[in-house]
């Protein structure tokens, strides 16, 4: 073990149809049933089943052995910048109880690329900050320091856009994810909550988190795309939260905008996410 992610990343393969195959593939894992019949068995169909697979697995990371306190990176928003170019929302990267004098690879993986490494391995202080070096004794209980010594990352994003970062000690056997979404698209309403994540830059697959709900309930969720409405149920988990994987496309049509709502007696939420062409469109 490398300290890499091993992430396969589909190429020339037809997106949208083999979302559907993942769809349904995830469908025991997202809580998610939906009568697809199409063959599963091809490499490019289980290259993008993994792929999603993958995304979910680091939005969900529970504790494990390479991560016994299910830490996670924290991202705190430092600056907020509206340019003619685009706007731009910077970071700081904390991970509260990270061990101490220990060095990692940061790797970042935004949807529709490949993982890309930092050039020189970083670390972290006593208060889980993020740096550029190995902490000085004065530095070790600082939350913030200068943009020279502590890493800072600048995002531009689309809207429901995540940007997955992993700290990975060199050995393999440390290992904290994050993801951060600059313009979030979600809804809440009481204790429930919805948020819909881009799989794919152009949403061809869309990766939605409940919270809030009923350990162990099955509920509804209801998908229009078009003139489709499918009403597939998702499943919490123990700590009432579910997973659901929506595949927006329609027979015919290049683009669109899929709803995706779900209403029980504690709570109604929804969201409409743009898919297709010309719906990746960065703040």
């Amino acid at each position: 073990m490398n300290g890499k992610i091993d992430l396969i990343i589909p190429r020339a393969i037809k997106i949208i149809q083999l979302v559907l195959c993942a769809f349904l593939m995830l469908g025991a894992r997202a809580g998610l049933a939906q009568g697809v019949g199409k063959d599963l068995g091809t490499g490019a169909q289980l290259a993008a089943v993994k792929l999603m697979q993958q995304q979910i697995g680091l939005d969900n990371d529970p504790p494990n052995d390479r991560n016994p306190k299910g830490l996670r990176i924290q991202f705190q928003k430092i600056a907020d910048t509206q340019k003619p170019e685009g706007r731009t929302l910077r970071y700081r990267l904390l991970i509260p109880g990270a061990p101490e004098q220990q060095n990692y690879v940061l790797e970042v993986w935004r949807i529709g690329t490949e993982v890309q490494l930092t050039p020189k391995q970083v670390y972290t202080n006593a208060k889980g900050l993020v740096m550029w070096h190995a902490p000085r004794p004065d530095q070790e209980n600082k939350e913030s320091l200068d943009s020279k010594e502590e890493i800072e990352v600048d995002l531009k994003a689309s809207r429901g856009e995540p940007i997955r970062y992993i700290l990975v000690s060199p050995d393999g056997k440390i290992l904290f994810p994050g993801t951060v979404v600059p313009f979030p698209i979600e809804s809440t309403n009481n204790n429930c909550h919805m948020q819909a994540m881009l799989g794919f830059p152009n949403a061809e697959g869309i990766l939605v988190y409940l919270d809030g709900l009923a350990p162990g309930s099955a509920v509804p969720l209801q998908t229009v795309s078009g003139s489709v409405t499918q009403s597939p149920h998702v499943i919490a988990d123990d700590k009432g939260h579910a997973v659901a994987v929506v595949a927006p496309a329609v027979a015919g049509n290049n683009a669109g905008v899929v709803k995706i709502s779900m209403a029980i007696k504690a709570c109604s939420v929804w969201v409409e996410v743009p898919w297709g062409d010309g719906s990746y469109r960065p703040l």
